[in-house]
C-alpha cells in the first residue's frame, strides 16, 4: 500500500489534477460566488467544501489508471491465484485510493483558512475533513471498477468524464439554487451532492440529512458491487 501511494504521489499529473487544479478553482469560484452576491464567509465555506470534494473525487477516480496498468502487467492474474477473496482485494484497493484524497482536501481547506480567513472550531474542522475523506469511498470503488474493466487510456478518459460530469451535476461548481427545479431535484440523488452535503452540513451548522446518507450508502453499495464484478471479469480477461 505504501509503495503504491508513493508511486502515485510522484506522478506530476496526479499532483496537477488533484491538488493544483482544485486550489485554482477554489480561488476562481469563490470570487465568482462573491461577485454574484453571496456573502463572503458563506461563499468561502461553500466553495472550500465543494472544491475539496472535487479534488478528492478527482484523486480517487484517477487511481483507475494505476489499476488498469497493473492489470495490463498481469498483476491481476497473480492476485487471482492467491486465497484472497475479491471483496478483500477490492477493499484494500479502495483504502489505497482513499488515501489519495487527502492531499487535495487538506490543501483546499488550508487555502480557505489562509486566503479567506475561514474560521471553524476544531471539532468542526475535524468533522468536515473527516467526512470529506470517508465520503470518497463510493468514488474509489467506481474508479477501481473502471480500472479493472478498461485499458489504461480508456480508463483515464472515463474517469475524467465521470468526475467532471458528476461534479457539475452534483452542485460542486454551481449551487443547486441556480439549477432549474427539475435538475436540482435530480442533482440531490447524485453521489457528489450527497457527499459534499455531509460537510456543508457541518460548516453551516445544520444537521445531516439521513435521507442523503442513505442515498450515499446506496451509491457505495452499487459501486462496490460494480468493482467486485469488474475485478472478476477483468481477471478472466487479463
Amino acid at each position: 500500500m505504501l509503495i503504491e501511494c508513493k508511486r502515485l504521489l510522484r506522478d506530476t499529473g496526479f499532483l496537477l489534477m488533484s491538488v493544483l487544479t482544485p486550489l485554482v478553482m477554489y480561488v476562481v469560484f469563490n470570487n465568482l460566488n462573491v461577485a454574484i452576491g453571496q456573502e463572503p464567509r458563506q461563499a468561502a465555506l461553500y466553495t472550500m467544501v465543494s472544491m475539496s470534494a472535487f479534488g478528492a473525487i478527482s484523486g480517487v477516480l484517477n487511481s483507475s489508471v494505476g489499476v488498469a496498468e497493473d492489470r495490463a502487467m498481469g498483476w491481476l492474474r497473480q492476485l487471482r491465484l492467491t486465497p484472497l477473496s475479491p471483496l478483500r482485494i477490492v477493499l484494500a484497493r479502495v483504502l489505497i485510493s482513499m488515501l489519495l484524497a487527502l492531499p487535495p482536501i487538506v490543501s483546499v481547506c488550508l487555502a480557505g483558512a489562509l486566503i479567506n480567513d475561514v474560521e471553524l472550531s476544531l471539532p468542526s474542522w475535524l468533522a468536515a475533513v473527516g467526512l470529506l475523506w470517508v465520503g470518497t469511498a463510493p468514488f474509489a470503488a467506481a474508479g477501481i471498477g473502471i480500472g479493472y474493466l478498461l485499458s489504461v487510456r480508456t480508463a483515464q478518459l472515463a474517469s475524467v468524464f465521470v468526475y467532471i460530469g458528476l461534479s457539475m451535476l452534483g452542485g460542486l461548481w454551481i449551487p443547486l439554487a441556480a439549477f432549474p427545479d427539475w435538475l436540482a431535484e435530480l442533482a440531490r440523488f447524485t453521489p457528489t451532492f450527497r457527499y459534499a452535503d455531509l460537510s456543508w452540513a457541518v460548516v453551516f451548522d445544520r444537521g445531516p440529512s439521513m435521507g442523503g446518507i442513505g442515498v450515499l450508502i446506496g451509491w457505495l453499495t452499487l459501486f462496490g458491487v460494480f468493482a467486485i464484478y469488474a475485478y472478476q471479469r477483468g481477471g478472466r480477461r487479463a
